[in-house]
């Protein structure tokens, strides 16, 4: 019985170490990195189409909960939210029927046109469960000890939103 455990709790670790985390570092929307100032998002793309305080409940950029006010930076297919003192992070790229629209992740370029399969290749096979398991498409990935990562949206196989998350 107690091999069976033995057994049990190796292949439960080798499944979890195919699983990768995200590493903001590599992420990068047009030259920017995952954080910005704002004056690096204005310098690349001017001044947003709108500009607002998100009002979000709760979460790591809910002015509520956390001590500073958070502005939204956006420019309708990609939001930039943050504040002066922790920069601007991208909170959402919107690909949807928009190819002109590329993220880069590493050596990766992220498109309207990137599939499920590559995203796994990225990602790691963990992704194929968390699809299965979402009928909406979302999968989160979390950064590396810590409790906030990106989520994914997929439709049709294919990536149609990438955004910042972080627990409420």
């Amino acid at each position: 019985m107690k091999k069976i455990n033995v057994i049990v709790l190796l292949i439960m670790a080798t499944q979890l170490s195919f699983a990768q985390s995200v590493d903001f570092d590599s992420i990068k929307y047009n030259g920017l990195d995952f954080y910005s100032t704002k004056s690096e998002i204005i310098k690349k793309f001017g001044q947003p189409k709108k500009s607002y305080d998100p009002n979000y409940d709760c979460g790591f950029l809910s002015t509520e909960s956390q001590d500073g006010k958070y502005v939204t930076l956006d420019y309708e297919k990609v939001k930039f939210t943050g504040n002066k003192k922790e920069k601007y992070l991208i909170e959402l790229v919107d690909f949807e029927k928009n190819a002109s629209i590329i993220l880069n992740y590493g050596k990766y370029e992220l498109t309207c046109k990137t599939e499920l399969s590559k995203l796994t290749e990225i990602f790691g096979q963990q992704l194929n469960k968390h699809f299965e398991k979402d009928q909406n498409g979302g999968i989160i990935i979390f950064r590396k000890n810590a409790e906030d990562g990106i989520r994914i949206e997929i439709k049709n196989g294919k990536l149609i939103r990438f955004e910042y998350w972080s627990p409420c």
